[in-house]
């Protein structure tokens, strides 16, 4: 009779137990999770965990703030067992010599080279007009780099970074709220230096992420495939767009804006879709052809908003140069 008790109340310890994580998964069900209006959201940064990017910090709010630190790498296996030694017990007394947590985060994403590409273009382009007889040189050295990640077979990168908190301001009564940004400012600072010189003793080249290099880091948290536009997001010009939404582009667009939006955005789908899928290196070839191909069709039929750059520079030009002409015959 009592081992029938037991094995009744067994099954019910389990039964219970599969309903605490049946209830719990139904909690985080996408389908039922509650995506009404909320009208106490009013930009999209609302959505995002942290506050603002500033002074070489993440600020989560709530007077809690983080720094980012950028680690290299040390060929530990090709190091000899009494090096190994050496340098682990130096990490070890370096690890043990901290009085603050720290995070250890590694992020492995896309290698983005289009800047490098563009730069490589420019001087391509500048090489070509003193030496035009290397034209079709250029144009093929080019298209190797171009292709290079498709060429070795890696297109990823893995970066390593330590996140140092510092929370402890919240206990700081007597201070304002500037006052606590300061202090912590500082206390983040000193944090971070003491562990840029530890990791230095170990072997370790490590420096403290700057506010732009920041703002890259997190955006390209977010979208690791493509985290080019990060520039024009610290600039504010994107950030206008997604938070406010007042400018619709589309209807005012005119046939050749709209031509090249289109070209574009196949660029886009097929870097995005197709380029970085696991696909043969063959196709990856193929799919770099197609990108540059969509490129030169953008400069040949549209480019409206290659055009628009370019005349918006010139146009600045011919101000500045006939400001310096006013200038000059003012003096004279």
């Amino acid at each position: 009779m009592l081992a029938i008790i037991v094995i009744i109340l067994f099954f019910g310890l389990i039964g219970v137990m599969g309903y605490v994580v049946y209830r719990q998964l139904q909690k985080t069900d996408p389908a039922k999770m509650d995506t009404s209006v909320q009208d106490n959201i009013s930009s999209a940064q609302e959505f995002l965990p942290f506050e603002d990017i500033r002074d070489q910090m993440i600020l989560l709010g709530a007077h809690r703030y983080r720094a980012v630190i950028e680690c290299s790498s040390t060929n530990y296996n090709l190091k000899t067992d009494g090096e190994k030694v050496i340098i682990e017990s130096s990490f070890q007394r370096f690890i043990n010599s901290l009085s603050f947590p720290i995070t250890f985060y590694i992020q492995t994403k896309v290698i983005d080279n289009s800047k490098m590409l563009e730069s490589l273009k420019d001087e391509i382009e500048t090489s070509m007009k003193v030496f035009p007889q290397l034209k079709e040189y250029g144009n093929l050295y080019f298209n190797e780099m171009a292709g290079l990640s498709s060429y070795i077979g890696n297109n990823k990168q893995k970066k390593k970074y330590i996140i140092v908190p510092y929370d402890e301001a919240v206990s700081l009564t007597d201070l304002s709220d500037s006052e606590k940004y300061e202090f912590s400012a500082n206390e983040l600072r000193n944090r971070a230096s003491i562990l840029v010189e530890g990791l230095n003793s170990v072997g370790v080249k490590a420096r403290i992420l700057e506010t732009k290099d920041l703002a890259e880091l997190v955006f390209s948290s977010y979208h690791k495939d493509n985290y080019t536009h990060v520039e024009n997001i610290v600039n504010g010009e994107f950030l206008t767009l997604l938070t406010q939404g007042e400018n619709n582009h589309l209807e005012n667009m005119t046939e050749d804006a709209r031509l090249d939006w289109i070209l574009y955005e196949a660029q886009m789908r097929i870097q995005t879709e197709l380029l970085n899928a696991q696909v043969p290196d063959f196709m990856k070839k193929t799919f770099d052809d197609s990108i540059r191909e969509l490129e030169v069709l953008r400069d040949k039929t549209s480019g409206y908003y290659k055009q628009r750059d370019v005349a918006y520079n010139q146009s600045t030009d011919l101000i500045d140069n006939e400001g310096n002409n006013s200038a000059n015959s003012i003096q004279e």
